[in-house]
């Protein structure tokens, strides 16, 4: 295992290199190193996973399902939906919501000013596809910094790499988006910045959040962070929680659960999501179904992101006839 200074090195040789857009020269001048390490280097940070390359073929577009993404807006009063059909298993999938969900992006940069993000791993994986673009953008986060949720691959935040991809500046949200008990929620929200950070949260034109399931991956983590005591745990599943959006639950009827996880929550609710104009949810997996289904319900989500799979598991569980061969 390298040392933590090896690690370092390569951290620091792969940002100016593939961030800064320094040459391989330059990189070894700045760092005192000879231009063959520095190519070393560079080959160990990819080899570690530091360093992701991602090829996108254009002569391999996403094929949507127009058949499906007309169901969804039907039945549910959506102004849009994207649904495509993913080449493999979950991690295509993920890419897949991911390409979907920039291309929607492209299409509507013109018409958005102030973007929300919340966190999660289809959040990262719509992030990494964007392309990099001059777009006079402010990009904010809907809830407070959450480490284990919220990060991208090239380091820091979803906030921070998308801002850097449309060449502007992020908004910062200076304080965690779960805590372990009320009091600790009531003594940081009582901060004016952290007031003001919710305040500019709620404002956005456009939300990209996405959609949880109870129990499934990033929910699991945020009940988890919030340390629930027996008593409050059986509180809490006694109200049935089906899904979230940005660490909010809310039942299979899309009604916001109250205490004890609501005062645990450092973000913007779902009645701030329900007045902004453009709210876009993204999934990916079958297993999303019960969450994205009841997000359907909240009537926070303008529009919907998800696989092929996911799409007709959510037509499926609202009593929908699917196309066989969609």
């Amino acid at each position: 295992m390298a040392a933590a200074r090896s690690i370092d090195t390569l951290v620091r040789a792969a940002r100016l290199y593939y961030e800064d857009g320094l040459s391989q020269g330059e990189v070894a001048r700045r760092m005192g190193l000879s231009g063959a390490t520095v190519s070393r280097v560079l080959a160990a940070a990819r080899e570690r996973g530091i360093v992701e390359v991602r090829i996108h073929d254009p002569r391999s577009p996403v094929r949507r399902v127009a058949e499906v993404e007309r169901q969804l807006v039907e039945r549910f009063g959506l102004t849009d939906a994207r649904v495509g059909t993913p080449n493999g298993g979950p991690a295509q999938a993920l890419q897949l919501v991911g390409r979907l969900a920039a291309d929607l992006f492209g299409e509507r940069i013109g018409q958005m000013n102030r973007v929300g993000l919340s966190w999660g791993s289809t959040l990262e994986a719509f992030v990494a596809e964007v392309p990099e673009r001059v777009a006079a953008v402010q990009v904010l986060p809907l809830a407070g910094g959450n480490p284990g949720l919220d990060s991208a691959g090239a380091g820091g935040t979803l906030v921070q790499a998308l801002a850097r991809r449309c060449g502007v500046e992020p908004s910062r949200f200076l304080a965690p988006a779960i805590v372990e008990s009320p009091q600790t929620k009531a003594a940081i929200t009582s901060e004016s910045a952290i007031r003001k950070a919710l305040e500019r949260a709620a404002q956005v034109d456009h939300a990209f959040v996405g959609i949880g399931t109870f129990g499934v991956r990033s929910s699991a983590t945020i009940v988890e962070d919030m340390r629930l005591s027996e008593a409050e745990l059986a509180t809490f599943l006694a109200q049935k929680p089906a899904g979230d959006l940005t660490g909010r639950f809310f039942d299979d009827d899309g009604l916001e659960l109250g205490s004890p996880t609501s005062e645990r929550v450092i973000a913007v609710t779902l009645d701030d999501l329900r007045r902004v104009p453009c709210v876009i949810g993204l999934a990916a997996g079958v297993e999303k179904a019960r969450g994205v289904l009841a997000s359907l319900h909240t009537g926070v989500v303008d529009v919907v992101v998800l696989d092929l799979p996911l799409a007709r598991a959510v037509l499926s569980r609202a009593g929908e006839p699917v196309p066989a061969e969609a």
